[in-house]
Parts: structure tokens; C-alpha cells; sequence
């Protein structure tokens, strides 16, 4: 399963180069990344665990960055996703997350336990 999420680029997400400003770009993608994980068990509550991401190419204003994020691999109690943003077909960034299953106290739990 994937989900895709379109981020037009303005003004305010614009670095001093004028690109989009890294941060922005990782909570886009942590947030694309989310989703998919909630459509994949909206039941249940997840936290990002770690997060590793390529910055490949900058985006510019007005660019509409297409991020896709696609399930790469069902752990015990995580979820392993990868996400990449692209912008008219070019690959601008790619990033991999993993997100754990917790329990309403935080703690960590299997996800087949649901």
C-alpha cells in the first residue's frame, strides 16, 4: 500500500538560499509518512522512532512537491516507511522512518496485540 500528499512550496517555507528549508521538508515527510501508517492501522497509536533522510535536490518557490509513502517492512511492534518527494518526476529527497506502536502510557507494544 502507498499514499501520496501534494506540498506547494511558498514563501514562508523558504530558506536564506531560497529553497525549502530542510525542516519543512522532514515534517512533510514524517507527516505523509504518518498517515500511511494511520490508514494502515487507524486503531492504534504510533510514535516516529528514527528517521533518516537523502536531501537530493532543492525545491523552489512554487514548486508542488509530491510525496509518496509506501510500507517497506511490519516489524513486531514497528512499521518501517519510505517515503520520497519528487517534484515534476525528480527525486528531491528520500527518507526512511520507523514508527513504534505505543500504548496510551507510552509504552511500547506488538502491533498484532490490537
Amino acid at each position: 500500500m502507498s499514499i501520496c500528499n501534494l506540498f506547494l512550496v511558498r514563501s514562508a517555507h523558504l530558506n536564506a538560499s531560497g529553497s525549502l528549508f530542510g525542516g519543512c521538508l522532514m515534517a512533510q515527510i514524517d507527516e505523509v509518512g504518518y498517515c500511511l501508517v494511520r490508514r494502515l492501522h487507524p486503531r492504534l497509536n504510533f510514535v516516529t522512532r528514527a528517521c533518516t533522510v537523502e536531501f537530493i535536490a532543492p525545491a523552489r518557490l512554487g514548486d508542488l512537491v509530491e510525496f509518496t509513502a509506501s510500507l517497506a517492512k511490519t516489524g513486531t511492534s514497528s512499521l518501517q516507511v519510505q517515503v520520497t518527494g519528487s517534484v515534476d518526476g525528480r527525486t528531491i529527497a528520500t527518507a526512511s522512518l520507523v514508527y513504534v506502536r505505543v500504548r496510551p502510557d507510552g509504552a511500547k507494544a506488538p502491533i498484532a496485540e490490537a
